[in-house]
């Protein structure tokens, strides 16, 4: 990891995700009584579930413009701290974090994937994108990752987020010995 991509992740307070298409691969699922339905990564969940176990100090927030109820139930699951659903307009909920985190811009990072998510990819300290974003938003991320959103994108981030605050493997040997 280069040194500006590790300073910028070593300050990092709060996590933020957009769900379609960066936790979800952006598959809409409907039953035939019009229940909707998401598909979400396993990698994902088992690095949200690494975050609850280290003693990193990160909060944890999804901010998504669909309002769905799959979303709240795996929000819940993986421990989320805050969870916005049916949010278009994402800067009022960004700035009632920092107020309420008392933190600032430069503190968060944001994973992103469509122009509803520009906004916050202008004021974060760490804008992160998805490779199966327009480009033209993929154009205001500081981080692009190699994994595509529902596949492993945002586990891609918190591996790099526990990287960024010590030594990765002495991390992952203090998970295993719980596991073992």
């Amino acid at each position: 990891m280069d040194n500006a991509l590790k300073e910028k992740l070593e300050q990092i307070k709060l996590l933020i995700c957009d769900v379609d298409g960066v936790l979800t691969d952006g598959t809409l699922i409907y039953t035939t009584n019009g229940e909707e339905a998401k598909n979400f990564s396993v990698l994902d969940g088992v690095g949200f579930h690494m975050l609850n176990r280290l003693d990193i100090d990160l909060k944890t927030a999804w901010i998504t413009g669909r309002e769905c109820a799959t979303t709240s139930y795996r929000a819940e699951k993986l421990k989320i701290d805050k969870v916005y659903n049916g949010v278009i307009r994402k800067i009022e909920s960004y700035n009632e974090l920092k107020e309420e985190y008392n933190i600032q811009d430069h503190e968060i990072c944001f994973i992103g994937d469509d122009i509803i998510d520009m906004p916050l990819f202008e004021k974060v300290g760490l804008a992160v994108s998805v490779p199966n974003a327009p480009d033209y938003v993929s154009k205001h991320a500081h981080y692009i990752t190699s994994k595509a959103g529902g596949y492993g994108a945002v586990r891609e981030v918190i591996d790099l987020i526990i990287s960024s605050r010590g030594n990765f493997d002495d991390a992952i040997n203090q998970l295993l010995s719980e596991l073992r």
